[in-house]
């Protein structure tokens, strides 16, 4: 498992910097794919989490982004970070 800060995050909110660093040490501690699956489940219900990034899959990878200020259904073009498995 390797988890890479791709990107420097924007603090246009004040709780943004708090999550992230939330998200960050839970996903260094996950074993494999489907520890990562599980935190990102957790994250998925929270309300606040889904108000400022947005995630996906891909074959082999978790990617992580953040969500614009401006327009909070839009996201940054660059990844924040990704975790290979």
């Amino acid at each position: 498992m390797e988890v890479r800060i791709e990107n420097m995050i924007f603090g246009w909110h004040e709780k943004l910097p708090e999550m992230f660093i939330e998200l960050l040490n839970t996903l260094v501690l996950t074993k494999d794919e489907q520890d990562v699956r599980g935190v990102m489940e957790v994250f998925a219900r929270k309300k606040l989490f889904n108000a400022l990034f947005a995630f996906g899959y891909g074959a082999h990878h978790l990617w992580v982004t953040q969500k614009k200020a401006s327009d909070p259904d839009q996201c940054l073009e660059n990844r924040l970070l990704i975790v290979e498995f």
